[in-house]
């Protein structure tokens, strides 16, 4: 088994992906925020924020750092992945933020504990959660 490194190396599609998520993410807060409905964005499978092009070798901005860089903002980011060398980069990432919130864990367990109970229907606060890996092909 080999070990995880920090970024992964992501091809083609999932760069793809990437943009159709980040182009998403945008669309959905600038509605939300013209209705002024408070919304938050929630990434099951964070990873380390960025990941690495098999294609060029560039840094690709993941969602997490694309969801840092959606205007006009969400109100909060909950980022969570199992490996604590990602969690770290996403630290990183997102410096002193308050709004920022990084899990170490199982996103199963996080979600449910933890994220979802905040997110009742009857304060119309609305989430985007994005619950998916990369396929890293």
């Amino acid at each position: 088994m080999r070990p995880i490194q920090e970024f992964d190396e992501i091809g083609y599609w999932s760069e793809i992906k990437l943009e159709i998520v980040r182009d998403y993410a945008a669309a959905y807060s600038t509605i939300l925020t013209k209705k002024n409905l408070p919304h938050v964005y929630v990434d099951a499978f964070a990873g380390a924020g960025q990941h690495i092009s098999k294609g060029s070798g560039a840094f690709v901005p993941g969602s997490p750092l694309n969801a840092l860089n959606v205007q006009p903002p969400f109100r909060e980011y909950h980022f969570i992945d199992l490996n604590v060398t990602r969690v770290e980069s996403l630290q990183r990432i997102a410096g002193c933020q308050n709004d920022v919130h990084v899990y170490e864990g199982d996103c199963n367990e996080i979600l449910i504990q933890t994220i979802f109970p905040t997110l009742h229907f009857e304060s119309y606060r609305r989430a985007l959660c994005y619950w998916t890996r990369m396929d890293w092909t």
